[in-house]
């Protein structure tokens, strides 16, 4: 009796009244200043928030409060002072993924216009036809890094939407890694830049237990700790290479030879040759990648059958099987993941071959040699089956001193 009675002062002294001789309260009052920048310190709670303050108490205060903003009132929002910024980012690949699911539909070979999420809105994902179970697919299990998703419910992948997606909703201020991170993690380039690179799923081959306990996992899925990225160890932040012109405007797009333009030794880092290799050819330490990926849509799944399966990286599919562990009752749905509207069926995935010392080249657009990911994803409904063959030329960012057993196979290649 005595905790709850603490619990309920403690709770009650969280609200201070605006002055003794007023019973009103402000946002503040209750939820404490927002850490901003200067530059925004002006701002209050309601031009974002809208609801009223001060306000005599909580349902008054909470009247129309907007408390998940979509992507569209974010960018209204940001436009008052910020319409370069708003405008140039509309057009930038953070925004409109083109370029990712440009790849995604070439890789599965499908007759689909899908230019940009945008297009991909609208779309609704059936499970009678292939375009249909891919839709399905991408909107309820894949993009889940795109400004109009919150991303997946861990502790470092759960975010804002729209703008608040890389700048804080509750700084606004120059994005650190941590936001960099909220999407780039797993084999996505980025966690390598940390010397991280993910386990794989099943429960043979992930952490052991610390202390009798599973160890946290703030992205969803343990990894092992690699040698980071040397630009790391010297103290570089994503932003310090990757700037607002390049993220937003889509212009000075950075490349190694960017900064480091006198070497030397000459023997590797001839012009000929720096015109026809990539410099992470070389120099990258490590490539994560996952071989092989079969996802299933079921719509009456056995549980039982996927308990070892049940980290996966996708927080809903984790708590939906926890649920049932636990004996609980559940529901066989899963989210759009741009409109939150649950739908029926789960998609179930397992994972082959999930390496990262594995080294292939390619060429990129250039003709220059670059290291390839190479991925295969198959989707199964019932008796439909589709597969995507992806190659795709990474800038892997766990540069190191270089592999000199790597450069000489390179020269040779190259004569």
């Amino acid at each position: 009796m005595l905790i709850i009675v603490l619990f309920l002062l403690i709770n009650i002294a969280g609200c201070t009244p605006i002055s003794k001789g007023t019973k009103e309260f402000t946002c503040e009052s209750c939820h404490g200043e927002a850490p901003l920048k200067l530059s925004h310190s002006q701002l209050s709670c309601k031009d974002c928030h809208a609801g009223s303050s001060p306000a005599k108490n909580k349902e008054l205060a909470h009247k129309n409060l907007k408390k998940d903003l979509s992507p569209e009132e974010v960018e209204i929002l940001c436009n008052r002072c910020h319409s370069k910024e708003v405008m140039a980012f509309q057009k930038s690949y953070h925004y409109t993924y083109a370029g990712e699911l440009k790849g995604i539909l070439r890789g599965f070979s499908l007759n689909l216009k899908i230019e940009n999420i945008k297009s991909l809105l609208p779309l609704e994902g059936s499970f009678e036809t292939k375009e249909g179970l891919f839709v399905d697919f991408l909107k309820r299990r894949c993009l889940t890094c795109h400004i109009y998703s919150k991303g997946e419910k861990y502790s470092r992948t759960h975010r804002a939407k729209g703008c608040f997606s890389c700048h804080s909703p509750h700084k606004l201020g120059r994005p650190g890694d941590h936001e960099c991170l909220s999407c780039h993690y797993g084999t996505k380039i980025g966690w390598d830049y940390y010397g991280y690179s993910p386990h794989p799923w099943f429960v043979d081959y992930r952490s052991p237990f610390i202390q009798g306990k599973n160890p946290e996992r703030p992205y969803g899925i343990e990894a092992y700790r690699l040698r980071e990225d040397i630009h790391k160890s010297k103290g570089l932040a994503c932003v310090d290479c990757h700037s607002k012109q390049e993220i937003m405007y889509g212009e000075k797009k950075i490349s190694c030879l960017s900064c480091h333009k006198n070497f030397k030794e000459k023997n590797f880092h001839q012009k000929k040759i720096l015109q026809q290799v990539r410099c992470e050819v070389c120099h990258a330490s490590f490539i994560s990648m996952d071989d092989v990926k079969v996802c299933y849509l079921e719509t009456n799944p056995n549980l039982e059958e996927w308990i070892d399966l049940s980290i996966q990286e996708s927080s809903e599919i984790e708590e939906i099987i926890g649920k049932f562990m636990e004996g609980k009752r559940v529901s066989i749905k899963m989210k759009d993941k741009f409109t939150d509207k649950e739908k029926e069926g789960l998609w179930l995935c397992t994972l082959g071959n999930r390496t990262f010392d594995k080294i292939f080249l390619g060429k990129d657009k250039e003709g220059r040699l670059c290291l390839l990911r190479k991925e295969k994803l198959t989707l199964i409904h019932e008796n439909i089956e589709i597969t995507g063959i992806f190659e795709t030329c990474k800038t892997s960012h766990s540069i190191g001193k270089g592999d000199i057993n790597r450069a000489f196979s390179v020269l040779k290649e190259l004569k």
